[in-house]
């Protein structure tokens, strides 16, 4: 019985973890919107939850519609490896949708273990969500780089 009891107690007292679902694979085509966002064959469009790529609409310096023009490029080649996964929902908040209703998911491919990982290693895209207080830092970053 006090077995019982501590599975349900540990269970119950980690929500976080229970909205997070097992890494499915994506079928179909993928088409890449910008740097973090791609839509799917069903049409559902997902954002690549831990990154924050460069702007394209109105970037804010020569730089960062350079690195806006190139992540996704670099997304489309990672994901052009074949055998996607997606697994959906921020493993910290259980969080699945962000404000415009874009499902948060990480992705995966047969050679790259997380893809926002990949962008953020090349220097295309920024750790963390969109958050104003850290939209200075990002422009910063892409706008102090080398191309100017």
């Amino acid at each position: 019985m006090l077995r019982i009891t501590l599975l349900v107690c540990c269970i119950f007292a980690t929500p976080a973890v229970a909205g997070v679902k097992p890494p499915e694979p994506v079928l179909g085509p993928i088409h890449v919107i910008d740097g973090d966002t791609i839509r799917l064959a069903s049409g559902e469009t997902v954002r690549i939850y831990n990154i924050e790529a460069p702007e394209t609409h109105k970037p804010h310096c020569a730089a960062e519609k350079w690195y806006g023009e190139s992540a996704p490029s670099y997304l489309a080649t990672l994901l052009s490896a074949g055998g996607v996964m997606i697994s959906r929902c921020e493993p910290a908040s259980g969080r699945c949708k962000d404000r415009y209703g874009h499902t948060l998911a990480t992705l995966s491919t047969r050679n790259v273990n997380d893809v926002g990982d990949a962008l953020i290693g090349m220097g295309l895209a920024m750790p963390g969500r969109s958050e104003r207080k850290a939209k200075d830092l990002w422009i910063e970053f892409w706008c102090k780089g080398p191309i100017e």
